[in-house]
């Protein structure tokens, strides 16, 4: 590099604009480690976090390790800058298993700082031969530093390390923090630890907490005693981490055993004072850790007072699922309380309910079910629809058939969740065969005759979607009817009817004077088999209408990836020189098909401009092509489209094109797009290897 540049990077990081200092810093890569690697730790301290990550990024990228290392090591002694240091650690953790050597090295400096930051080090990396060391680091003269070596060694998996825990967790003279630590490294462990060897720890109230959760990974009889005095304590920390230990206690047992450790609790909870209430009191505050295990605790008791404030809890995502499979545990008593209060319930909390009832099978259920498919709420009528689906509520058949015919004919955008809610659960019900089955087919053959064109398609598609081969006729007589978009409809039944075969129907639909129908029945033969059906594709490959000639050339790849041997290559390599959407299926139909000769036959579109089938091509190339057809892609490098460029240059790196990098790299000098320059970055970390 010469001087001019370096002197325009040291203006770069010298700029007052965080961009222009974090391209700088991409840029120090290019400069020797020895010259580099000073400023990169410099910019580590840099008020903006992406020039920061940018830093980050770049040392963990240079070569050289134990140079690496000791700037990194040097840096966690900056007391000036807080933000320095954390960096510093997060790039020593990124740098992996080669700096653990210098790590480990530097748990012996003099500065209490540096040791507990190097052990937060070792602890990211979680490599097994800082183990040793750490354990060594448990008497270390600074209790912060003993307290993140017993954190690391619980992070590591160190079970070895349990005993030498355990004798500081209970140790009285020592240091709180460190004690917390340790237990709360033995609880990682799953380390079998009993009450008894934890007498002291759990006669602390500070302590008590982490104790408890100690002792949910045990099956002493002394340490269930302490859990279930642990829920009549009047310290919450200590209730809540009781009731985390007891879920894990009933979890490790089955059938009878667990039911008779369930009932204790229950037991238990009854003598328990304002327990009940505070628990539900935390549900709606509590962080969410603590919300996941109330939910859980209160689950378990079958208490119907819960059903309402664990439902309002389904509200978060992050507990949705736990709260509706904790409530879905509670069977018909669960159902009933919630029959109880639906009077009670907002919209929200009724579409909650629904999707509950849908896991439930009580005797109540399914009339809210049913009656939620009229609300005016069209997400409550979609969820009940769905829940309709998943009950296997057969009696719902004719509300849902009615339902379809009434969502199919609503101008509304967003009828069409609804519609698809509504024909998933016909779908559903109809599955199951016999009487419902019939039923369904003969509610939803009753609809066609009068009914509006959007209803028919509708038909059409459910029946399609239920699948049984003797209702081919009732799709079929939908082939002749007035409106395109029924056709259409009918052909992609017909397809799901038949797969594989190309029927007398469909084959009829080939000449339908309607584009979408066309479509339709191309995109239905590319899964047929017969010899026919790819003649006939290959006359549709020549039809007026473009968006027909990509699906049939689809098509054809879909048959030719079937059947290498025999991939109709010529007719594709003509297709490339076709309008966009054409040219695009061929490429896709190639890539598809696969093989050297594919390959080549997409580098004829690498000089057109249009940007998706160029991405299309070099997804090709990069899939199939040798090293002689990848070099076809250097000039997309620079193509002034950023997709391209972005997808050639993953290109070559990914398949190691290493005659590429000074193409890259001149790229790389003056590239603008921060998604491109990462896919550079990327392939010149894969080719510098």
């Amino acid at each position: 590099m010469d001087q001019r540049e370096c002197e325009s990077i040291e203006l770069g990081l010298a700029s007052s604009d965080e961009e222009l200092r974090r391209l700088a810093v991409e840029r120090l890569g290019a400069l020797p480690v020895e010259q580099a690697l000073p400023r990169l730790v410099e910019c580590l301290g840099d008020p903006s976090w992406r020039v920061r990550k940018a830093a980050v990024e770049r040392i963990v990228a240079a070569p050289e390790a134990w140079r690496v290392a000791d700037a990194l090591i040097r840096a966690l002694a900056d007391g000036e800058n807080p933000g320095r240091r954390n960096a510093a650690v997060e790039a020593l953790v990124h740098c992996g298993g080669r700096v653990v050597p210098a790590l480990l090295e530097a748990t012996g400096n003099g500065d209490v700082d540096v040791r507990k930051l190097v052990v937060d080090a070792l602890a990211g990396i979680g490599d097994e031969r800082g183990t040793a060391r750490l354990m060594e680091l448990l008497a270390d003269a600074d209790p912060n530093v003993r307290a993140a070596a017993a954190d690391a060694l619980g992070g590591l998996g160190a079970a070895g390390a349990s005993p030498a825990l355990l004798a500081l967790a209970v140790r009285p003279e020592e240091d709180g923090l460190v004690r917390f630590s340790a237990l709360r490294a033995l609880a990682r462990l799953e380390a079998p630890v009993s009450a008894g060897e934890l007498a002291g720890a759990l006669d602390d109230p500070w302590l008590r907490p982490a104790a408890f959760a100690v002792l949910g990974r045990t099956d002493d009889p002394e340490a269930l005693e302490w859990l279930l005095k642990g829920l009549v304590t009047p310290q919450r920390s200590a209730r809540e981490a009781a009731m985390a230990a007891l879920l894990r206690a009933v979890g490790r047992l089955d059938g009878a055993a667990a039911e008779r450790l369930m009932q204790r609790i229950r037991e238990a909870v009854r003598g328990a004072e304002g327990l009940l209430e505070d628990a539900l009191e935390r549900l709606a505050s509590a962080e969410l850790a603590t919300r996941l295990v109330l939910i859980q605790f209160l689950g378990l008791l079958r208490c119907e007072e819960a059903v309402l404030p664990i439902l309002a809890a389904a509200r978060d995502e992050a507990l949705h699922e736990v709260a509706l499979g904790a409530l879905e545990s509670l069977g018909a008593a669960g159902e009933r309380a919630l029959d109880d209060l639906w009077s009670q319930l907002d919209t929200d909390l009724r579409r909650l309910g629904c999707e509950l009832l849908g896991r439930t099978r009580g005797a109540g259920g399914a009339a809210h079910l049913v009656a939620a498919l009229d609300d005016p709420d069209s997400e409550l009528r979609s969820t009940a629809a769905r829940a309709v689906g998943r009950r296997g509520c057969v009696e719902a058949l004719s509300a849902l058939v009615r339902r379809l015919t009434s969502v199919a004919e609503e101008p509304d955008p967003d009828a069409e969740e609804e519609l698809a809610a509504v024909t998933e659960a016909l779908v559903s019900l109809a599955g199951a065969g016999g009487e419902a089955t019939e039923r369904a087919v003969a509610l939803l053959a009753e609809r066609v005759e009068g009914a509006g064109e959007a209803v028919r398609v509708a038909v059409a598609t459910v029946l399609g979607r239920i699948g049984r081969p003797q209702d081919a006729h009732l799709v079929a007589f939908l082939l002749k009817d007035p409106s395109a978009r029924v056709r259409r409809a009918a052909v992609d039944a017909l397809a799901r009817l038949e797969p594989g075969v190309d029927s007398e129907p469909v084959r009829l639909a080939l000449a339908d004077e309607s584009a979408l129908v066309r479509v339709a029945a191309a995109s239905a033969l590319g899964a047929s088999p017969s010899p026919r059906a790819l003649h006939d594709l290959e006359r549709l490959a020549e039809d007026e209408d473009p968006w027909v000639r990509a699906t049939a050339i689809r098509a054809v790849g879909a048959h030719g990836a079937r059947d290498r041997g025999h991939a109709p290559l010529p007719l594709l390599e003509e297709a490339l020189a076709d309008d966009g959407p054409v040219a695009i299926a061929a490429v896709e139909a190639l890539r598809a098909i696969g093989g050297t000769e594919a390959a080549r036959l997409c580098t004829k579109v690498l000089s057109r401009p249009d940007p998706e089938l160029l991405q299309a091509a070099v997804a090709c190339v990069a899939e199939h092509g040798e090293t002689a057809v990848l070099a076809e892609l250097l000039p997309l490098v620079s193509h002034p489209h950023w997709p391209v460029r972005a997808e050639a240059i993953g290109a070559l790196g990914e398949r190691g094109v290493t005659k590429a990098v000074p193409s890259i790299l001149r790229r790389l000098e003056i590239e603008q797009d921060d998604f491109v320059r990462g896919a550079i970055l990327r392939a010149l970390d894969r080719l510098e290897r």
